[in-house]
């Protein structure tokens, strides 16, 4: 049979139709594929999460209410302590709720839960919190934790060697501390806990109660350690004991089969009772790192941690100068001199040689080393405005750094600072770990146990001091704060003492997790880091780290510490800008490093960090 030529255009019209049909399906297909694509790597997690609160669970125990009843103690003083941190997770935009261990196993798989005070639990409720935890819940517990039966019997199988696997310290048991102890807690700068303490506060403890101390493996580092004024020595309970890092150790975190937790050995009245802004910010960072499955924490330096500062104060036996620039020089060691300008002005060649020396940083410990707070506007421009210019004179260095003779500083002084065009002030300041920002200034605090103690107050040998010193300087490494480290030209500069400062130097350079930085160096970090604004989201596939460059140079060696969830892998950095580079390496269970190599001046970037979760 022969078909006309209108017979193929009719059918042709006939498969349009069709073809149609296939080509819309298609699309469907492409733009469904592209919007999970998008869904899964770019749209926020929370961008179809409707919810205005998460749920917090505070838990409740029949256990505790009969010890306290049996043992005629006021259970309304602890509902107190209860309200008042229900209060605080309400204002932190938590939905409370009360729940009792049996009702655990209705709740959602990774709900966070609160078990506050417990020092009394049963067996079948210390159970019901493991399994809990072990499931994927997140649990914030603290003190003597199921370490009490209803009897008062104590029990070795408590809810903190459950979850933990922390056992009591069975040389010392308990932190009592003696009536001229100062304690303070003070968290360690890197802990995913102290996102909204990033300057490392000491904050202060009442307490009235003795804390217990724990046996901890290598592999559980502690967030928060007991500390005295100083920051770098641990609490002495005495002049014959003194706790070291592992006993003093207050705050950890860690994990569970799918979960995780936060544990604190100390009551919660601290909360109430202590400086409560800060502590806030402390419990709203608990529950922060409870809450979200990352947590991105930047270096404190940029590219370090654990800064080591020394600085002479260059007055008495003005000549010792140059004992200091050489041990430094010998051991490539930046360091800071502070020097009083008088005194400078009669050592003119020795100023013009040590200002030689790339390790050596001139600041300014005023003119006339004489009291300059409350005197006339011109003692307080000639010690600072003076000082500086002079200085500058005499080794063609610049002068940014400040040290007020015997501490003292007010305002006014730190206005002609400022005027005189000083960047940084040594001081006592506010107990903190690091470099803060006053205004536009930055205070260095004094933390280390200087020369003028050891040589003078204690009458010390080399062997002790220099034990000491290193002794203290460890301290840095669990708490990723700054060694600040104060020595004089007649006493660690003089004579054989310079000794005990070069095998100091000599120890700090050998070991590479210290990282010697002169006040200069310290006030770069400062600003660049001040500069420095990260944002991150979190995707079904994907990380996305929104990190933005306020400064007008490059920044090198950026370095951020990212803790995850038990169930979480990260794996593979890469960026919307071509030849970026970044590495993303493993460094403990759940703990990565990301290093980013360069940041542009005045940039913003994306980086898009994948991982994968287990079900």
């Amino acid at each position: 049979m022969v078909y006309s030529p209108l017979y193929y255009i009719e059918k042709q019209r006939d498969y349009y139709g069709l073809k149609l049909i296939f080509a819309f399906f298609v699309l469907l297909l492409f733009l469904a594929a592209s919007s999970y694509y998008l869904i899964q790597n770019y749209y926020s997690k929370s961008f179809f999460d409707m919810r205005t609160k998460e749920a917090l669970y505070f838990l409740e125990s029949d256990t505790l209410k009969t010890l306290y009843k049996k043992n005629g103690m006021d259970y309304a003083n602890y509902e107190e302590r209860l309200h008042y941190l229900q209060n605080l997770a309400s204002q932190n935009g938590y939905e409370v709720h009360n729940i009792d261990a049996d009702a655990l196993r209705g709740i959602k798989k990774n709900a966070l839960v609160i078990a506050l005070d417990m020092m009394a639990l049963s067996d079948h409720e210390i159970s019901d919190i493991d399994t809990f935890v072990k499931n994927g819940g997140r649990l914030l517990f603290n003190f003597t934790s199921g370490f009490l039966d209803k009897n008062l019997k104590y029990r070795k199988n408590n809810l903190v060697y459950t979850i933990t696997g922390m056992e009591l310290n069975n040389k010392i048991n308990t932190i009592k501390l003696n009536k001229k102890a100062v304690p303070f807690l003070t968290v360690r700068l890197s802990s995913p806990l102290a996102i909204y303490l990033p300057d490392g506060w000491g904050m202060d403890m009442s307490l009235y109660d003795p804390l217990p101390v724990f046996k901890t493996n290598k592999d559980l580092v502690a967030d928060a350690y007991l500390t005295n004024w100083s920051q770098t020595n641990y609490i002495s309970l005495s002049k014959e004991k003194t706790l070291n890092a592992q006993e003093s150790a207050l705050i950890w975190h860690g994990s569970k089969g799918r979960g995780k937790w936060v544990y604190f050995s100390f009551p919660s009245y601290i909360f109430m009772n202590g400086e409560q802004k800060l502590y806030t910010k402390l419990f709203k960072g608990m529950l922060a790192y409870l809450h979200n499955m990352t947590t991105v924490v930047p270096y404190p330096y940029i590219d370090a941690k654990n800064v080591v500062f020394v600085e002479e104060d260059t007055e008495y036996r003005y000549e010792n100068l140059l004992h200091f620039t050489n041990v430094s020089k010998k051991h490539k060691f930046p360091v800071t001199a502070f020097c009083v300008a008088r005194l400078a002005k009669k050592h003119t060649a020795l100023m013009k040689e040590v200002g030689k020396s790339p390790y050596l940083e001139i600041g300014s410990h005023s003119y006339s080393h004489d009291k300059i707070v409350g005197q006339s506007d011109a003692v307080y421009e000639k010690e600072t405005q003076g000082s500086k210019e002079l200085l500058e004179a005499l080794t063609s260095k610049p002068v940014i750094g400040f040290r007020p003779p015997r501490e003292e500083i007010d305002k006014k002084l730190f206005a002609y600072l400022s005027q005189a065009g000083y960047k940084y002030v040594l001081n006592e300041g506010e107990n903190r770990l690091t470099a803060y920002f006053k205004d536009s200034m930055l205070i260095i605090p004094r933390h280390a146990t200087d020369d003028y103690s050891y040589l003078i107050n204690l009458d010390w040998s080399s062997k002790q001091i220099l034990t000491n010193m290193i002794k203290e300087l460890h301290t840095v490494v669990n708490l990723d704060g700054m060694y600040t480290l104060s020595v004089h030209t007649h006493l660690m500069s003089f004579g054989s003492n310079i000794v005990i400062l070069d095998k100091f130097f000599a120890y700090v350079k050998k070991h590479k997790e210290f990282h010697p930085m002169n006040g200069e160096m310290i006030y770069k970090r400062a600003v660049e880091k001040r500069d420095l604004h990260i944002e991150q989201e979190l995707t079904q596939k994907k990380i996305i780290l929104t990190i933005t460059n306020e400064n007008k140079h490059v920044i090198r060696n950026l370095k951020y510490e990212i803790s995850v969830d038990p169930t979480v892998t990260l794996h593979g950095v890469e960026s919307e800008i071509i030849g970026f580079k970044a590495t993303l390496k493993k460094e403990k269970p759940f703990r990565y490093l990301l290093d980013i190599r360069e940041l542009k001046p005045k940039s913003k970037i994306r980086i898009f960090i994948n991982y994968d979760k287990t079900l």
